[in-house]
């Protein structure tokens, strides 16, 4: 087991060892079975005390990462090894042991955990007026994913979206020129970003071209629920937004009979087509609706858009960098 320490770094030196233990786990060159050498083993080898060794080691087994077998030895925990956390997990434990090293360090600088407190909270507000006072507008063809993205996704406080049809630029550019000048940011799709950028030639606003992928457990619920002889039925408002679904769901490579939708509000209408359909999915703005007129034997599948993982650091990157350049854009 190969562990390296830096007694020169101020970190300290069980929370190194802790570290790179929980490194040899993640990335697999400690597995189930393999055996974690002695408390003493270690130390004489790292050239610490014992008592270092064994603080890492009791911590790792309070996470549940190893586990220690009287007469036997001490080993990964079988349990977790079977399936290591997820890169959100993997992210939040890489967060906390950044401000465990942070208190640990703190405190060795003779701080009181109160006074950390202070300092902790007064960056956090610091860094949320940076955050403050932006407004973004995006702009998509259909009504479902404006919907989504200004209501669900989360870009911290101080932030407002403004949603904003394409077809309503075409028909009116000089309106939404207008509209456009309380805005800092535009944010639209790949399939728009030219079009956009046309637009706004002259003005001062930065465009943002994000990528949009189906939610993965939307996709994994219609592959599971679907098979060659089942007809699959969309209700939701625009024509466009069911082309979407429709080209997402095809190259999936999803198996089905057949694939309708309906964009009517009639309920009569609605009745008949979810009567025929073996599957139902709907649009983030109908789900209520439809959930009230369907057959409780047909499953309902919501299906939603969102930005990729690459899109949404790029798009508070962005936000970030409005907020340095001195927050608002110059407005005529």
């Amino acid at each position: 087991m190969d562990i390296e320490i830096d007694k020169k770094s101020g970190i300290p030196l069980y929370l190194q060892i802790k570290h790179q233990i929980k490194k040899l786990l993640e990335n697999g060159q400690l597995q189930a079975g393999d055996k974690l050498p002695t408390e003493r083993e270690l130390s004489e080898k790292l050239e610490v005390s014992r008592n270092t060794v064994s603080m890492a080691y009791r911590e790792l087994v309070l996470e549940n990462l190893i586990q220690s077998i009287p007469g036997k030895g001490t080993f990964p925990n079988h349990e977790t090894s079977k399936s290591f956390p997820s890169q959100y997990n993997n992210d939040l434990a890489k967060l906390e042991e950044i401000i465990e090293v942070t208190i640990n360090e703190a405190l060795e600088l003779d701080f009181e955990l109160e006074e950390l407190k202070k300092i902790f909270f007064r960056k956090i507000e610091e860094k949320e007026k940076i955050l403050r006072n932006i407004n973004i507008a995006f702009i998509e063809c259909n009504y479902e994913q404006l919907y989504f993205f200004s209501k669900d996704i989360e870009l911290g406080t101080g932030i407002s979206i403004i949603p904003i049809l394409i077809d309503q630029i075409r028909e009116d550019p000089e309106k939404f020129k207008e509209q456009i000048k309380s805005v800092d940011l535009v944010v639209t799709t790949f399939f728009h970003f030219e079009e956009i950028k046309d637009f706004l030639a002259n003005q001062k606003q930065k465009v943002l071209a994000i990528a949009l992928d189906p939610l993965m457990e939307t996709m994994v619920n219609i592959a599971r629920l679907s098979s060659k002889d089942k007809d699959i039925g969309l209700v939701c408002i625009t024509q466009n937004f069911a082309q979407r679904v429709f080209q997402t769901i095809k190259q999936a490579g999803i198996k089905y009979k057949s694939l309708k939708f309906s964009i009517s509000h009639q309920e009569k209408d609605l009745k008949e087509f979810l009567s025929h359909i073996d599957i139902a999915i709907t649009s983030p703005g109908r789900k209520k609706e439809v959930k009230k007129l369907i057959a409780n034997q047909i499953p309902l599948i919501e299906f939603v858009y969102i930005p990729d993982k690459g899109s949404l650091n790029m798009l508070k990157l962005a936000i970030l960098d409005l907020k340095r350049e001195g927050g608002k854009i110059e407005r005529k």
